[in-house]
């Protein structure tokens, strides 16, 4: 067992630091279907935590729906009243199902899920699991 040493100031403050950077985070993420990328941001603790609460009865319509409010909410691209003026839609979640279809927005969920995952075929793989 191995001795519990204490944690220092400095140490609570380099682990704070590195929370926000990680805050402002974007990255990103390939769409094939458009053959190109989209820029998404890191999903909030407060995020990830309501996709896990509406995802928690297995149900696939509240997947789909929880996959869509994240990949809306990490997009700012989608946020665009211009577009969605031009695609005609009046929910802004409806944004992304104008946009993508089934399968892409599961496979966009799950890499914005995995945001810090430096392999994006492990989150095919995890989506392919599922």
């Amino acid at each position: 067992m191995s001795e519990n040493k204490k944690v220092s100031l400095e140490q609570l403050i380099k682990k704070k630091l590195e929370k926000d950077g990680k805050k402002n985070a974007t990255k990103e993420i390939y769409v094939e279907a458009l053959n190109g990328s989209i820029t998404v941001t890191n999903p909030s603790d407060s995020q990830r935590i309501e996709f896990a609460d509406k995802t928690k009865s297995g149900s696939y319509v509240d997947m789909m729906e929880a996959y869509e409010k994240l990949i809306y909410d990490c997009c700012p691209m989608l946020h665009s009243q211009e577009l969605q003026k031009e695609i005609d839609v009046d929910y802004p979640y409806d944004t992304v199902r104008a946009i993508f279809d089934t399968d892409e927005i599961a496979d966009i969920g799950v890499k914005v899920l995995n945001f810090f995952e430096s392999n994006e075929e492990d989150s095919d793989e995890k989506l392919k699991n599922s």
